[in-house]
Formats: C-alpha cells, structure tokens, sequence
C-alpha cells in the first residue's frame, strides 16, 4: 500500500465515521465520494471533485425536473428523455467523469428512490459535497501531494535520461537506438500529460503563472534536445577532409560533454528544491559553449578562414544545424527560467 492508498483509505474511514456518528441518513455516499476523486496530486482531485459535484448536481436538479413534468409518461420513455437532456447539458458545460454520476444519480432516484426525493436529493448532495471537501483537505494538507512536485521529479528523471544519452552520443561507446529515441519521446509525452493537472492547481489563468510557465519552458527545451539527439544519432557525415572531419567530431563531442554536464546542473537545482516549497532556483552563469565548438564555427562562418569545399560544407550542414539547435535549447531554456520569477 502506497502513500496516496493509506491516505484514501484513512480519510474514507474517518468520513464514514463522521457520517455515522451524525445520525444522518445516506452517510455512505461519503465515502464513496471521497474514493471517486482520490487521485495522485491535488491538482488531480481537483479536477475530479468538480465533475463530480457537477454531475451530482445536474443529475439532481435533471432527476425532480423529469420526475415532475414526465409523471404521465411511461417511466422507460421518461427516464430516456432525462438522461438524454443529461447528455445534452453535461456537453455545455464540459462533463467528462461527471456524466456517470450524473447517470447514476438520475437511474437510481427514478428507480430506487422515487417516494423520497425530497429527502434522498439533498442528503446526497450534501455528503458527496462533504466527502470531496475532505478528500481535498486530506490531499492538500496530509501527506500532501502537488501537481508541481510530481512534475518537477518527473522533469528530473527526463532530464537524467537525456544526460546519459548524450554522454552515449558523445562517447560513441554504443549508438542511440530507435528504440532509445522512443523511450525519451514516451517519457516525454507522459510528463505533458500531468500539465492538465497542474493547470487545474493554478488557478483561473494558469498560462501567466510562473510555475506553469517554467513548465512549458522545460518542456520545450527537452522537446529539442530529443529531437536534436535523434538526428545527430542518425545523420553521419561523411566528407573527404579527414581533418575538418576529426575536428567536427571533436567539437561535437565537446558540445554534448558541456550539455551532459549542464542538465546534471538542472538537475541537482530540480532535486533541491524542498517538496511543497516555492520554483527551483535557476542555474548560475549562463550555459557557455566549449572553445573547441566556438572555434570550428568561427573557422566555418569565415571563408578566408575556412578551406572547406562547399560539397563538404553541405555535408556536414546538418550536423551542424542540430548541434547549434541543441545549444539553443538551453540557452533559450535558461533565459525564461531567469525570467520566471517568484
């Protein structure tokens, strides 16, 4: 049993024991409530608990209206016509988990509860209002479990993968697979998927607040640097000028070291951040290139320098534009998260 299942299960029980105690009919919606929006962050509960208290409450008010103006019409043919305008209002006002319940709460009072609606509606809204409240506070206050936290330590693990990659790209000790390409694109795509969650956390406008914005700044910086380790993983270059190339390849090696060492910076400034604190402080000095890089494309951006051919500098274009892509990534990357502010 996991933290967030000890936390479930003990705010549960204590809600069940509430409801109990408070000599209140439908206690038992309580805790089903409070099961129903458990989830891994605040953010996530969040977000359950409103299409939660939204469907209960559209299937409430959809429940006595139908139950009042259909009383002549068969119940079969009543209880659709509801669940239909179920459907069709739950869609304007953006239902997704919440048309269960909503469904829920209309077949079970048409069928089951039809004598005491005006006791059974109540009661179900206030309890599954009560559990919600209490599984926020439990997730908010015991044992809590934030949006940012759980991204910024799925950043962390992202930002290690990438660290070793480019250290394999670097030494070429083995060759970055397809398969090891995937695999950062599915961590990838993952850690976008809690986004969501955290934009639920932040409030009404969540694009304009520093956490959010540090986010998307992360992930726009891994998303070119998989892309970038991709194609220098595919491309090769092969010219004629056994030099030029050894000096390329030197450089790129350079390059990829300095960007290894500079995501295990971000990391260890992610990973001191104290869980529940404020944003991770910044890097120091800004991201530098290796002299060696900064030297091979004076040389290649001069032509009286430069005693390539234009065959081999087409050749080697490539590589080129995707190391300078990679530098530019952390460079851009550090620059908002300078910006971001408290």
């Amino acid at each position: 049993m996991n933290r967030r299942e000890l936390r479930q299960a003990l705010t549960a029980g204590l809600g069940n024991a509430f409801a109990v105690l408070s000599g209140l009919p439908y206690g038992y919606y309580v805790p089903l409530a409070v099961l129903a929006v458990g989830a891994d962050s605040y953010g996530g509960s969040l977000k359950l608990g409103r299409q939660r208290l939204l469907g209960t409450l559209l299937g409430s008010v959809l429940l006595v209206v139908g139950s009042k103006g259909l009383e002549g019409v068969p119940m079969p043919l009543g209880l659709a016509i509801t669940l239909g305008g179920l459907r069709l209002l739950g869609g304007c006002l953006g239902l997704q988990v919440g048309y269960k319940v909503g469904g829920l709460v209309v077949v079970m009072g048409w069928l089951a509860h039809s004598g005491q609606l005006d006791a059974w509606v109540p009661m179900r809204l206030f309890w599954t209002a009560f559990g919600v409240v209490i599984s926020l506070v439990s997730v908010r206050l015991f044992w809590p479990a934030s949006g940012l936290d759980q991204l910024l330590a799925d950043y962390r693990l992202l930002l290690a993968d990438l660290r070793r990659t480019c250290r394999t790209l670097a030494d070429r000790s083995a060759p970055v697979t397809t398969a090891d390409q995937r695999a950062l694109r599915r961590r990838l795509l993952a850690v976008r998927k809690r986004l969501p969650t955290l934009a639920e956390e932040l409030g009404t406008n969540p694009r304009r607040h520093p956490a959010y914005r540090l986010m998307l700044a992360l992930n726009e910086a891994a998303s070119r640097l998989i892309s970038c380790i991709g194609g220098l993983g595919r491309q090769a270059a092969a010219v004629e000028e056994v030099r030029l190339l050894e000096r390329l390849h030197g450089a790129e090696r350079d390059l990829l070291l300095s960007l290894e060492v500079r995501l295990q910076t971000w990391e260890r400034c992610l990973e001191g951040r104290r869980p529940g604190g404020g944003l991770p402080d910044p890097p120091g000095a800004p991201f530098t290139s290796p002299a060696s890089w900064n030297d091979l494309g004076r040389e290649l951006n001069d032509p009286l320098q430069s005693q390539a051919s234009l065959d081999t500098l087409e050749r080697i274009a490539g590589r080129l534009v995707l190391c300078r892509q990679a530098r530019q990534a952390m460079v851009e990357a550090e620059r908002q998260w300078q910006g971001v502010g408290p």
